[in-house]
């Protein structure tokens, strides 16, 4: 049993905290390792721990906090898209497209922070097997393990390349202090495809808002990080299967009429929300408004919401992506003016021609995106942070249609066009493109006026071969090179791996 000891202390750690799942927690902080863990709550409560555990947006902690922590935060300033009036350790190096390793930098801290989860999985996996439990709870236990463990491989095998993974030595020997290698990006490759096709069977296609499992992983997510894998290796055919399972009625996905409305308390589980953080106050709660928004915009409804005027869509970027696009009905939520009364005689418009000082709009556009929580006093806000939905599925869609075809489809036009026209636009014609490279530039700069901070800008560049391009031509990054396509491992790291962990080309 001493196996399964090493586990629970393991675990035991996260099953005390609140994770994206909306259940009560457990603390089994005294263990009886005779009857723990064995029956159908033990093994809820451990995979609550380890795999719901990093995917969390709970004030400065997990993977989609608002803060410098955030993969969807530290993704889109690492990319033409994003800025921050903060330039401290946290901020440069991401800011300036300039990484190094021995920095506290938002990549860094998630290396460090979540490898070790990977194992902590592995193991929970381990004990579910022994667990005496009706065969079929007992698959979809391990389902969604497996399902977490693939996703948190794949995130850090997109931001790191290969990484280390546990081995059969290391798992038997919790104890050891043997410095574990990096995989092959084969071995990594494989390991993130098979945990997510092996949770695919066992795991429910949706779960309606309201309900008990809602927050639980499903088929739907499985098959939507799934498809972000084949697109960052390539495998535009099956993407494209990925993409053609989402669209089918048994998932009743759809778009929003207005986008405003996606990210808003009263449309919480709309029918484009694939997987959402749950946040609740005084549990989960995120923070983007309050990072957000200047601390004189005068237009709250709310004015209890804490602003520290931070994070910025670049001028470079509004220009470029929505230039020619004024009346995007997207823009209702990216803030390129206000105006602020500070007395009858004196009013001050900002906007890009006006931009004001730092805290102002001299960096770019404020991207307000969610709405108010009217209940939200200072940092935290009670509403869903919404990790993937439906129309980040239309346009890969699209997109792997098109790579697979070798050409401009019709069909690759009209699911783009979804989410183009739901911004208040004309619809494309393939008669606009003149060929499958405009076609793509076109896709490409749609997702970033569609998905701008929801972490798919830095993968979507690197994937069109424009990452540097376009850090340079609209980020103004003078230090971006070919080697930050990856971030380093963090210094440590190298350092504990005594030569055995290798760092990334470049660092």
């Amino acid at each position: 049993m001493k196996r399964i000891i090493y586990i629970l202390a393991a675990a035991s750690a996260l099953i005390s905290t609140v994770s994206c799942v909306d259940l009560d927690s457990v603390d089994y902080s005294a263990v009886n390792d005779t009857i723990f863990p064995a029956t159908d709550d033990d093994a809820d409560a451990i995979v609550i721990g380890a795999a719901y555990s990093p995917f969390r947006s709970k004030e400065y902690v997990g993977l989609f906090t608002s803060a410098h922590d955030g993969i969807h935060v530290f993704s889109d300033m690492a990319s033409d898209i994003g800025t921050c009036r903060w330039t401290d350790s946290y901020w440069s190096g991401v800011i300036n497209i300039n990484f190094i390793a021995e920095e506290r930098q938002g990549p860094v801290i998630i290396y460090n922070n979540y490898i070790r989860d990977i194992t902590r999985m592995t193991n929970v996996i381990r004990t579910l097997e022994e667990m005496d439990l009706d065969p079929e709870k007992k698959a979809w236990y391990i389902a969604q393990t497996r399902c977490g463990r693939g996703w948190l491989a794949y995130i850090l095998y997109d931001m790191f390349g290969p990484i280390q993974l546990p081995t059969e030595e290391i798992l038997n020997d919790p104890a050891s202090t043997k410095p574990v290698p990096r995989a092959t990006q084969e071995q990594t490759a494989k390991f993130i495809e098979d945990d997510l096709l092996a949770a695919i069977p066992d795991l429910d296609a949706r779960y309606e808002y309201g309900t008990e499992n809602y927050g639980r992983f499903t088929k739907a997510l499985a098959y939507t990080v799934l498809m972000k894998f084949y697109m960052h290796e390539e495998r535009w055919e099956d993407a494209e299967k990925c993409g053609r399972e989402l669209v089918k009625p048994e998932f009743g996905f759809g778009l929003m009429d207005h986008y405003k409305d996606i990210f808003t308390l009263e449309n919480e589980g709309n029918k484009e929300t694939i997987w959402a953080c749950n946040c609740k106050h005084g549990e989960n709660m995120q923070m983007w408004l309050t990072h957000t928004l200047p601390k004189d915009y005068p237009n709250l409804e709310n004015p209890d919401i804490q602003r520290y005027n931070g994070y910025r869509v670049t001028w470079n970027f509004m220009d470029a992506a929505f230039g020619k696009y004024p009346d995007d009905q997207r823009l209702e939520v990216l803030l390129t003016e206000y105006t602020v009364h500070f007395s009858p005689e004196e009013t001050v418009t900002y906007n890009k021609e006006n931009p004001g000082a730092l805290e102002n709009l001299q960096l770019g556009a404020v991207p307000m995106k969610y709405g108010e929580d009217p209940e939200q006093i200072g940092e935290g806000s009670g509403i869903d942070w919404i990790v993937f939905r439906y129309a980040d599925v239309l346009t890969l869609l699209s997109e792997a249609i098109a790579r697979n075809a070798g050409a401009v489809t019709q069909e690759a036009v009209d699911y783009l066009n979804d989410v183009h026209t739901r911004a208040g636009l004309d619809p494309y014609e393939m008669s606009d493109f003149a060929s499958l490279e405009a076609f793509l530039t076109e896709l490409l700069d749609e997702r970033g006026r569609e998905l701008w901070f929801e972490g798919c800008r830095r993968s979507d560049l690197i994937r069109h071969g424009k990452y540097v391009e376009y850090c340079k031509k609209r980020k103004g990054s003078t230090t971006v090179d070919e080697h930050m396509e990856l971030f380093p491992i963090p210094q440590s790291v190298i350092n504990e791996g005594k030569g055995v962990v290798v760092q990334n080309p470049g660092y």
